[in-house]
């Protein structure tokens, strides 16, 4: 019996044995890499900012040249951060400021709180930080010297010295159909002019602005005019009180139309009354 009994245990344990599930596989060990020491490099403070002494400086603004000033760089006019403020980006100056040639950069002009009795707004073309590249209505050179450096010229001013501001006015000239269209933001109006620059004399096909949105002067065949920031760019002077060729959209009593102004654009008083005191200084004008 014995004998029998340790026959059926040993087959007993044999069955067990076959049902037993197969031995786990030992898991692949995991490499703990050592850690990347990278050393900190410090930041670089911003270069300091050359002083200005402003009464040094040339003026920016239609009466005075500022050689050196950069272009545009094809930059438009910057939207607004805050569209409460307007669609496109102005900046209003609340005191004379430096103008420099680039960020940090050397300051090149004065730009004064105040343009021909009015306060300077400016377009803004891009911002760094707490600086502004802005359009600004002077001229870098004569006609009879560079024409490439009368309009578009620009600066980087300090935000600090400005109040931010805005336009939701844009307008555009058309040269071939003698109109202007006239977008305040809400409405767009097409409207005709009455003449043009001739072709000697065209109005300068350039990004422009409005600097001042009105000066009257009765009396004369210009009694009131909206003052634009571009200059002819045949003509070196052609105002002998200014000592500038600025052009302007202005009213007039000629009867002659079409392309014969030395730039300016003459409109009919009915037209005017569109702008007059109502689009905002800073207003960009295209010319097409």
């Amino acid at each position: 019996m014995r004998a029998g009994l340790v026959a059926v245990v040993a087959g007993a344990a044999a069955a067990l044995g076959g049902c037993a599930p197969p031995p786990v596989a030992a898991p692949d060990p995991v490499l703990v890499r050592a850690p990347v020491d990278v050393p900190k490099v410090a930041v670089a403070p911003p270069p300091a900012l050359v002083p200005a002494d402003l009464s040094t400086l040339p003026v920016a603004e239609p009466r005075h040249l500022v050689p050196g000033l950069p272009g545009t760089d094809g930059l438009e006019q910057r939207r607004n951060d805050d569209p409460a403020l307007g669609t496109w980006q102005t900046a209003t100056l609340v005191r004379d400021t430096a103008g420099y040639d680039a960020v940090f950069g050397t300051p090149v002009a004065t730009v004064p709180a105040v343009t021909l009795d009015v306060p300077t707004v400016l377009p803004v073309l891009d911002q760094r930080g707490g600086w502004l590249r802005v359009l600004v209505a002077t001229r870098s050179a004569l006609p009879s010297q560079d024409v490439a450096q009368v309009n578009g010229r620009s600066v980087w001013i300090r935000a600090q010295d400005t109040t931010p501001s805005g336009t939701d006015w844009r307008l555009h000239l058309d040269l071939a159909a003698l109109s202007l269209t006239v977008d305040d933001g809400t409405t767009t109006t097409t409207v005709p002019v009455k003449a043009v620059g001739a072709p000697g004399t065209p109005t300068p096909a350039v990004p422009q602005f409005v600097v001042g949105s009105q000066w009257e002067q009765p009396g004369t065949y210009t009694p009131r005019v909206i003052l634009l920031s571009s200059q002819s760019e045949t003509i070196d002077v052609y105002d002998r009180a200014t000592g500038t060729s600025a052009t302007a959209i202005h009213t007039s009593p000629f009867a002659r139309t079409g392309p014969i102004s030395n730039g300016c654009i003459r409109v009919s008083d009915e037209v005017l009354d569109l702008l007059w005191g109502k689009v905002p200084a800073g207003t960009l004008l295209t010319v097409a």
